[in-house]
């Protein structure tokens, strides 16, 4: 609040100097060039002062009386409450006035000046600043703080995730120490908070337009961007748009608190994804990017038809929806224990989905394993990450060096290497480009041969029961 105008200020009147944070060189650079028209030279002397009291002191707050300020400045009391009152409209501080017995009389509060972006974002600054300086003026202001985008077309981002290359206890992430918690509690709301990690290149999940969907829900908005990891994640795993998530998000929602059940959220995308027909994921565009900076790398090796076809559709499918078609293709369905597998391989951000891909079509199909397994995805995974796997065509060339490594075993090994060949197996129908599924036999994951062989087993064993029943009659 500001003083009224049945308050007299005077020399002798006490006021406490504060501030909310400190000036950075980026926000001087506003006040200098943005600010300081708006302000005056006087207005922007008092600012200043201000600000150089707190930091003589090394302290958050100085008390002295307004006549060391009058001194400082040489100005008069009227001149300086007109210098506060245009500070106070442009909001870099905010007077308080005390109770009437006590001291100091009044406290005047340092906010940060908006960044140049906010500035020139807002119709009432840019519009009083263009009209007090002039268009010429104004434009090289504008060109000034305008930062150039930088680009990165043709470079590939080889940079390590946080967990590359540290190591956190899971307990403590899972539940974090009471110091921790208090902390977090005492930066809620403050202004230089922001996401991180940021959002990595192996997704393009737009985040910032999930938010403005859910702005039209009853959804809390702060329990998104508490979760902001955990979307992002599933987003990853299933290859969810913008407006899928939030229709999982909007159903995963109590009603009567807005709040949303994060449990909820993942087991009701993991049932319904499991089922989904395949989609073509959001990170098509980045495997395609990652493979296209290699040209010369890639173009020297020839893939089979039925390898041209694997990079097609890894490609394409998200690494859930990959694995619950092999598995229907099979006769089986994707384990709990295999959900989370794949969620940690992605959880680590070693590969894109295109590699994920790949590797569950190898392990199921090449090697006939029935499941994956932790260990042995592990050991694979492991080994293609020191080769620096980065694509599908990276994955079947390592693929190939293991099989010419078996096939041609060095002198002194006994070549018990388990096997990792070419990819023989022929792509499931629902995999190749011509798939027109057919709606009667959709869930006929079960051939007749194998249908006729389980009813003529279970007739052997229902005869050979009702004759031991016979026998012991």
């Amino acid at each position: 609040m500001t003083l009224d105008n049945t308050t007299s200020l005077t020399p002798k009147t006490t006021v406490a100097i504060m501030a909310t944070g400190r000036l950075t060189v980026d926000q001087r650079d506003v006040l200098d060039d943005l600010y300081q028209p708006l302000i005056g030279v006087a207005g922007y002397g008092l600012l200043l002062v201000l600000w150089r009291q707190l930091e003589l002191t090394h302290g958050t707050q100085v008390q002295l009386k307004h006549s060391e300020l009058l001194d400082l400045l040489n100005i008069s009391v009227s001149e300086l409450e007109h210098c506060r009152q245009r500070l106070e409209a442009l909001e870099l501080i905010q007077t308080y006035r005390n109770q009437s017995d006590k001291l100091p009389e009044l406290i005047y509060e340092l906010q940060q000046p908006v960044s140049a972006g906010t500035f020139f974002g807002d119709d009432l600054l840019s519009v009083l600043l263009l009209d007090v300086v002039g268009e010429k003026q104004f434009k090289r202001l504008r060109d000034h703080f305008v930062r150039p985008q930088a680009t990165h077309d043709g470079w590939q981002n080889i940079s390590r995730q946080f967990l590359d290359v540290f190591q956190v206890n899971d307990r403590l992430i899972a539940t974090p120490p009471a110091l921790i918690s208090e902390t977090k509690a005492a930066f809620k709301g403050s202004d230089d908070v922001t996401n991180w990690p940021k959002q990595t290149a192996s997704s393009r999940f737009d985040f910032d337009l999930l938010i403005d969907i859910l702005k039209r829900s009853y959804v809390n908005l702060e329990d998104i961007k508490a979760n902001r990891e955990l979307i992002l994640n599933e987003h990853l795993m299933y290859g969810l748009t913008e407006p899928e998530m939030a229709d999982y998000i909007n159903r995963a929602t109590n009603l009567a608190t807005n709040a949303l059940n994060a449990r909820q959220l993942q087991a009701m995308i993991a049932s319904e994804q499991r089922n989904a027909t395949p989609v073509t994921t959001g990170t098509t565009a980045q495997t395609k990017t990652a493979a296209a900076s290699e040209p010369q790398k890639q173009s020297t090796t020839k893939h089979t038809p039925q390898e041209q076809a694997l990079i097609t559709v890894a490609n394409q499918v998200s690494p859930m929806a990959f694995l619950t078609k092999m598995h229907e293709e099979k006769g089986g369905y994707v384990t709990g224990g295999e959900q989370r597998i794949v969620e940690g391989l992605l959880n680590k951000q070693v590969f894109p989905n295109a590699v994920v891909n790949v590797l569950i079509f190898y392990l199921l199909m090449n090697m006939k394993q029935s499941t994956l397994t932790q260990r042995l995805t592990d050991t694979i995974a492991n080994s293609w990450a020191q080769a620096s796997v980065k694509t599908p065509e990276d994955a079947l060339k390592e693929i190939h060096r293991y099989q010419k490594e078996r096939d041609n075993p060095q002198p002194g090994r006994k070549g018990n290497r388990r096997q990792q060949g070419t990819v023989k197996e022929t792509l499931p129908d629902w995999a190749k480009s011509d798939y027109q599924p057919d709606k009667k036999a959709t869930d006929k994951s079960v051939s007749d041969a194998q249908q006729q062989r389980a009813i003529d087993r279970l007739k052997k064993l229902k005869s050979e029961r009702q004759n031991r029943e016979g026998g012991d009659a």
